[in-house]
């Protein structure tokens, strides 16, 4: 052990002013993390919601039409939407035209009353060109009214009917509740999900470390196959110097840089970004794995591959798949479908669900069901690429 500790310092000392080392451990995945939550984070956050900016036009200035504006405030008061009342409808298109207002709805006179005699009644919805998604949420909210409407008018009718009642202002007063009152009624449901989710920022910055951390980790056993070919490794195994020792010595030096980069990054972003990473203890124990599981992974790649560029070339793509297919760029799948769930034969998976399981104050042992997960892959994977690479060091 004391053997593999001096191989991995001696060559950890080397890698350390390869600058290669530094800008593929630190530098890319730091860049790429904060270019991607700069273009992308406002997108993807949940926490960030869509700013809608909504107008009315109550020409009709019935009960009726006023019970669609009561809606639409209460919607705005659990900070839905933004909602501004015109007196007309030259100030709204103004409004529209400059981009200060998304979409208004328009209810024109006679609203009320064509509502109240069971005759045709119209919202009119009018959008900006620049807003058509918030035009339609506009439009599916008038027809949502309107559903209310159609449905209260024929319960209305029913009951008319079937107590051979005509329907008048009496009529209502007699009914129980207000009939009304349930056509424009609606209700905001907190559903809470299974699974946390991360934020952009943190899900950026966690996706490009994990991701180059296969590339990181490669220094190291990938080496191996380097010195192999520059004759130094004949120099150590003629030496009293165990195969084990060698081995390990590389792993460890992998493992190092695996550590070192995980922890840069961990802080870095942040400090830099206001990365949300969860609790210490969950986030290390993560790392850890993680690292353990790219070393096992890159360790089988040079104990098959037959040189050196061969070894890189290799690492690279499993890399790639398996970051792309773990979710590191974006989430692949839905939620309980086949793609979602053929993502977790990736470590990078795991660690990204074992952060999320971090998320919003949650304490660090919720991380251990992925931590277990990832070591899984690090036990194979290790266990695999240690008896093969002792076995070509025997030849």
């Amino acid at each position: 052990m004391r053997t593999a500790t001096r191989i991995a310092v001696k060559d950890l000392k080397l890698r350390l002013r390869d600058r290669s080392a530094l800008i593929i451990g630190i530098i890319a995945p730091l860049s790429l993390a904060f270019i991607f939550n700069l273009v992308f984070g406002g997108a993807f956050d949940p926490t960030e919601g869509i700013a809608i900016n909504y107008g009315i036009v109550d020409l009709d200035g019935s009960e009726i039409s006023r019970s669609f504006t009561t809606v639409l405030e209460q919607i705005e008061a659990e900070g839905v939407l933004e909602l501004e009342q015109f007196a007309d409808v030259e100030s709204a298109d103004i409004e529209v035209e400059g981009g200060d207002l998304d979409s208004y709805f328009l209810l024109e006179p006679g609203f009320g009353q064509a509502v109240t005699a069971n005759t045709p009644a119209t919202i009119k919805v009018v959008g900006s060109v620049d807003s058509p998604t918030s035009t339609q949420i506009a439009t599916s909210i008038a027809s949502q009214f309107a559903t209310g409407v159609e449905a209260t008018q024929l319960a209305i009718a029913t009951t008319a009917q079937v107590t051979s009642t005509p329907v008048s202002p009496e009529f209502f007063a007699s009914l129980n509740g207000d009939p009304q009152s349930a056509a424009f009624s609606y209700r905001l449901d907190d559903i809470t999900t299974a699974t946390r989710q991360l934020d952009a920022t943190t899900y950026m910055a966690a996706g490009m470390a994990v991701f180059f951390l296969f590339f990181t980790v490669g220094f190291g056993v990938l080496g191996l196959l380097e010195e192999e070919r520059q004759g130094t490794l004949t120099r150590l195994m003629a030496a009293p110097i165990s195969r084990a020792s060698i081995v390990g010595g590389k792993a460890i030096l992998s493992f190092l840089l695996g550590i070192i980069s995980m922890f840069v990054l961990v802080v870095a972003t942040q400090v830099l970004m206001g990365a949300s990473w969860g609790a210490p203890l969950g986030v290390a124990l993560l790392v850890i794995a993680g690292v353990l599981s790219a070393v096992g992974i890159i360790g089988l790649v040079a104990a098959i591959a037959k040189t050196p560029e061969g070894a890189g070339n290799m690492s690279s793509i499993i890399a790639v798949i398996l970051g792309m297919l773990g979710g590191v760029f974006f989430q692949i799948g839905q939620s309980g479908d086949f793609l979602s769930r053929l993502t977790y034969i990736t470590p990078h998976a795991w660690f990204m669900r074992g952060l999320a399981d971090l998320a919003d104050g949650a304490p660090w042992t919720a991380a251990l069901p992925s931590v277990g997960a990832i070591l899984t892959f690090a036990l194979v994977t290790g266990a695999l690429s240690w008896v093969l690479l002792l076995r070509r060091l025997q030849r």
